[in-house]
């Protein structure tokens, strides 16, 4: 982290040579949004539209709780991805108006992409070109972005600090967003309520749910444990660098709720209904303090006395 604050190090080659490695990541995993693309969609509306519609004979049209829980994914990957092409841009040589520029894009960009399935859904089979735009257009972006890194690098830039700002900003947005989905996907998926919570896990004759397999619920917690962690450490560091309060309780209580919400609903299927309880009071409770954490740093950021409290110790 000390890197991407200052922009210097006593000694540049060990992180220089990473840098490297780690931007040839990148390229790489541009080079397979394209090649994902090109298998799925074909670079063609038509196959587009059947994926989203169904086929025009038997159409079917694809839930929004499905597109959303895509994008409950896509939203990680890319605010990774803009955190990561971020930090790295600011340390180029370009005018300070250019990367903020360039920094705004990247994040809305990424935002349309996410969400321009919703658009099309809402818009209708005849707008499914949209998607092609919406992916063109965050590919550009990122290999803009990626062409300034590699060509205009600048590993010393002590004026890169004021940038940290507008990345963090943006990130607590996409963190809002993210609430929302989860909100959003929890309700329509399973249901705002405790027996509801119960019924998806443990099934109900009645409503014809099935109830959920050990393996299953294990298999979902298990993929979700190292994103959580990495999700959850940005968010805290990030409240770490604009807050001076309330950090080691805000970090322990992102850390508890998110662990006992990715566990609960084993001990649903192993210890009965009572955990339901506790599963949709933990996801509820990580839900707020999401919002709060990005509530707290957006109107930090926005105070006009506004200073990194904290920057001296990273």
């Amino acid at each position: 982290m000390r890197f991407f604050w200052t922009g210097n190090l006593k000694n540049p080659k060990p992180i220089s040579f990473a840098l490297s490695f780690f931007i040839l990541f990148l390229i790489l995993f541009w080079i397979g949004n394209f090649v994902n693309f090109w298998f799925k969609f074909g670079f063609s509306a038509e196959k587009i539209g059947n994926f989203l519609f169904g086929e025009p004979e038997f159409p079917l049209k694809i839930s929004p709780v499905q597109v959303l829980e895509e994008a409950h994914i896509n939203l990680f990957v890319i605010g990774i991805l803009f955190l990561c092409l971020s930090a790295l841009l600011i340390y180029s040589q370009l005018k300070d108006r250019t990367k903020i520029y360039l920094i705004a894009s990247i994040g809305v960009s990424g935002i349309i992409y996410i969400f321009i399935d919703l658009l099309i859904l809402s818009l209708g089979r005849e707008f499914s070109w949209l998607k092609i735009f919406a992916f063109s257009l965050f590919q550009f972006v990122i290999l803009v972005t990626l062409i300034i890194i590699i060509t205009f690098p600048k590993l010393d830039n002590r004026n890169g600090k004021k940038f940290i700002a507008y990345i963090v900003f943006i990130f607590a947005i996409l963190n809002l967003i993210f609430g929302v989905i989860n909100l959003f996907v929890y309700s329509e998926k399973i249901g705002l309520s405790i027996s509801q919570t119960s019924d998806y896990y443990l099934g109900n004759p009645q409503k014809f749910i099935k109830q959920k397999s050990i393996q299953g619920a294990i298999s979902i917690s298990q993929l979700h444990f190292l994103p959580m962690a990495i999700y959850i450490l940005t968010l805290a560091h990030f409240i770490y660098l604009v807050n001076e309060k309330f950090n080691l309780s805000l970090t322990f209580l992102l850390f508890s709720m998110s662990l006992i919400d990715n566990i609960s609903g084993i001990l649903i299927l192993y210890f009965g209904k009572l955990f339901a309880v506790v599963k949709f009071i933990s996801f509820l409770s990580l839900e707020f303090l999401l919002f709060v954490s990005s509530l707290l740093i957006i109107l930090k950021l926005t105070s006009s006395k506004f200073n990194f409290p904290n920057r001296g110790r990273i």
